[in-house]
């Protein structure tokens, strides 16, 4: 994600700076290059056929817009799927809580047990740390998970693999 923001915001920058200049050659050049840049992944940002070197500030405003446009679409539909990401875990957590409490082939001990290794994984689920930082502390549950039914087992892993693939 951060290679794209880093080279959309790049352009918008440079078009920005050009504006500024309002060297014409610089603005042809600049429009030119962006349309081939984008013309393969950003809707109508191609020039029309017949034109070609004879551009105007106003073909680099739109450029610049549209490439904006483009930006903060990226962005939310991002935030939106981490937040749909995080709504899925905090379901996957409270499900699994719940089916560990109601299971009868356990002893309160191990009910125990099993629920604070899924609030001690959920505490390194929130925190703000590189996913071999998480990986590292979350590979010392795994020979808990590997004493544990089958359902529990599964459960736990793929909360596990989601939090990694987050």
């Amino acid at each position: 994600m951060s290679d794209l923001l880093i080279l959309l915001d790049k352009d918008i920058k440079r078009c920005e700076d050009v504006l500024k200049m309002n060297n014409y050659l610089e603005i042809v050049i600049a429009v030119e290059e962006l349309f081939d840049k984008y013309k393969g992944s950003i809707k109508d940002i191609g020039s029309d056929s017949d034109r070609v070197w004879n551009y105007s500030k106003k073909d680099l405003e739109n450029i610049m817009d549209k490439l904006k446009l483009h930006r903060d679409k990226f962005i939310d539909d991002y935030n939106e799927s981490r937040i749909s990401s995080s709504i899925n875990l905090k379901i996957m957590f409270d499900s699994t809580k719940d089916e560990i409490k109601n299971n009868k082939n356990l002893s309160k001990e191990k009910i125990q047990e099993a629920l604070d290794l899924l609030n001690n994984i959920e505490k390194i689920t929130n925190e703000k740390i590189s996913i071999d930082e998480k990986w590292d502390k979350l590979r010392s549950y795994m020979n808990f998970i590997s004493k544990e039914d089958v359902n529990t087992a599964c459960k736990i892993i793929n909360i596990i693999n989601t939090i990694l693939n987050n």
